[in-house]
């Protein structure tokens, strides 16, 4: 069975064709119809138009989008908006990337991690400007590689025994595994779950195990909110 392409190598199949694509070529398809039938479904191109002076007014259109079955319909209405200006994320925190990216004249890969509309998402992303040495570029080609998606949860205090089940559930531990490790009986352990649940809002031990990480990675300083 055929691997599935990676995002890095479908990064730098683009970056070897932007790297030969023509000085001013106007059309950013010619960077992507190679790749177009090697993306996966949790991966977004869109082609970024830049050639108005004020960046909110930069214009999306999206080529391949999030196909990942989700209940987050925060995920279809980003993929909807057609402005930068559109959307508060998008103005703070895309913008400054694309105008860098022009300004520079270079591609940028980088790696994100981000609230936004009650999603907790991490992604991989690239950046080709069009090539244009005598003036702007009039687009920028971005490829997102979603690599976690999930549901917002509250922040909360743990407690110590609650913080032990909930990383042992997160390494596919089961009550009595868990009951062992803790010195505690399956009872007692069954029940704080059940109010790990109640308190977190998860209707099953996956869901909760999601909110877990989802709030741990809420809670890192170097995500974006």
């Amino acid at each position: 069975m055929k691997q599935p392409a990676s995002f890095k190598l479908i990064s730098r199949l683009m970056t070897d064709a932007w790297i030969y694509s023509l000085d001013g070529h106007r059309d950013a398809a010619g960077i992507y119809a190679r790749i177009l039938e090697m993306l996966r479904p949790n991966m977004i191109l869109a082609v970024v138009d830049t050639r108005a002076s004020d960046p909110d007014d930069f214009a999306l259109d999206v080529i391949h989008r999030y196909k990942v079955p989700t209940g987050m319909s925060a995920m279809r209405h980003l993929q909807e908006v057609r402005t930068l200006s559109d959307h508060q994320h998008l103005r703070r925190f895309m913008i400054p990337a694309y105008v860098k990216v022009i300004e520079s004249r270079r591609p940028e890969t980088d790696r994100i991690v981000t609230s936004i509309l009650g999603m907790v998402i991490i992604y991989d992303r690239l950046i080709l400007p069009q090539k244009n040495p005598s003036g702007r570029s009039d687009w920028c080609l971005v490829l997102i590689d979603v690599k976690v998606l999930l549901p917002p949860t509250p922040k909360t205090a743990l407690a110590d025994v609650d913080l032990g089940i909930l990383q042992l559930l997160a390494e596919g531990a089961t009550i009595k595994e868990i009951a062992e490790a803790s010195h505690r009986s399956d009872r007692t352990i069954h029940h704080r779950v059940e109010r790990l649940k109640a308190r977190f809002g998860a209707r099953n031990l996956a869901h909760l195990v999601g909110l877990f990480i989802s709030a741990g990675i809420a809670d890192d300083p170097s995500s974006e909110e």
